[in-house]
């Protein structure tokens, strides 16, 4: 069992600088969880803590059960791979991966088959006898990555070990990491402010903020259904636009108004605002870039754009969009639905109608900036006051 749990962990520095607040979360035998957020919001800190590596302000980081606030980084049975490789430049990639099973005085034997197996595992063997000067940047990462695997870890432990490298080393490197947890059957805890590493690698996410959780949750959780409005801006890419708009409430159904068009909130999500009771108000509505389709001029609910920007990505074109009342927006349009007149017709200043369904729409209140079709344990006074759409 690797089962890792933080009860109220904080850090506090110098008796006033909070990075992490009241830090609660379990962390299951054999789950891979990725802490995602902006720089500064405290992942790094707390997978410090985890690691022995920074001092717990107060709280308590328990591994397997044990406890061990005090324990130091070699005892807690946790491997490491860092963000700079953080290899001996001096050794070679094997006596760099063999370097702790040497410290603790394994038998050369035994040394030679873990270097050896966890190699071929990442693909690395032809490169035991170089150094890491002689080795490009994915490479190094694998040899970081079987420095850790050869170790007797209950948990790995990731911080941001794609950063340095390229979009297509990342992109290679992230299916790498997905067949290499199949192979090594244990706990994954990793740190990344790529939300796109966050939503392709981990079983469940854990959406940071300012030192504070916003969310946790599994990666379709998180993107169909974000608790706050952080949340639904900083997972997807590009991000979800967002506006103000009336929700309004007429015969027994819900409608919004953006931009001077009426669209009924129909399906799963009208019924949702109806069973949570939501009263007609003024609200951030958020509406993914996918999910913003092409209309004809004069059709219903078309709303009239000009495009501003059009970055044109191969199997699909971003139009960054602004309406006639001022508004901008983000639209994917994939490319396959496009004859090539109409992709050249996509340019700076021409005008284009736009519209999206009731049934891709997320709504969150003005003020506190939560989702409105998710119920809050807390309320307020006015929260609580008796309100029926009846």
């Amino acid at each position: 069992m690797a089962t890792v749990k933080l009860t109220n962990v904080k850090k506090v520095y110098d008796n006033k600088v909070v990075a992490v607040h009241d830090f609660n979360l379990d962390i299951a035998d054999k789950e891979f969880i990725v802490f995602v957020g902006p720089s500064g919001c405290g992942k790094s800190t707390t997978l410090r803590m985890i690691a022995g590596l920074e001092e717990i302000s107060d709280g308590i980081v328990e591994i397997d059960g044990e406890v061990v606030n005090d324990l130091q980084p070699k005892d807690r049975h946790i491997a490491m791979v860092f963000q700079n490789y953080a290899l001996y430049p001096h050794l070679t990639v094997f006596e760099n991966m063999a370097f702790s099973l040497r410290l603790k005085k394994y038998p050369q034997k035994e040394v030679y088959e873990r270097v050896t197996k966890a190699a071929e595992i990442l693909g690395i063997t032809e490169y035991l006898t170089r150094k890491p000067r002689a080795l490009s940047g994915g490479q190094r990462q694998r040899v970081a990555i079987g420095r850790a695997m050869v170790r007797d870890s209950k948990v790995f432990l990731m911080d941001e070990p794609l950063s340095n490298l390229d979009a297509k080393l990342r992109n290679q490197m992230r299916a790498e990491i997905i067949l290499l947890r199949q192979r090594i059957d244990t706990t994954f805890i990793y740190v990344t402010h790529d939300q796109t590493e966050a939503m392709t690698l981990g079983d469940r996410i854990v959406i940071m903020k300012d030192g504070y959780i916003m969310q946790v949750g599994t990666p379709t959780e998180v993107f169909e259904m974000p608790d706050n409005l952080f949340v639904a801006e900083f997972i997807g890419a590009p991000k979800m636009n967002t506006f103000k708009t009336d929700l309004l409430y007429e015969n027994g159904k819900y409608y919004v108004t953006p931009f001077g068009a009426k669209i009924e909130v129909d399906g799963y999500k009208g019924e949702k605002l109806a069973e949570m009771n939501v009263k007609p108000q003024e609200i951030i509505l958020g509406v993914r870039p996918e999910h913003i389709v092409l209309a004809k001029a004069g059709g219903e609910n078309a709303i009239k754009c000009t495009i501003e920007v059009n970055e044109m990505m191969g199997s699909e074109v971003h139009l960054h969009v602004k309406t006639e009342s001022g508004e901008r927006l983000i639209v994917r349009v994939p490319t396959i639905n496009l004859s090539f007149e109409e992709r050249e017709a996509l340019i700076y200043g021409a005008k284009v109608y736009i519209t999206f369904e009731g049934k891709v729409m997320h709504f969150f209140d003005k003020e506190k900036e939560h989702n409105l079709l998710i119920k809050r344990e807390e309320s307020t006074s006015q929260d609580e006051e008796d309100y029926s759409l009846e």
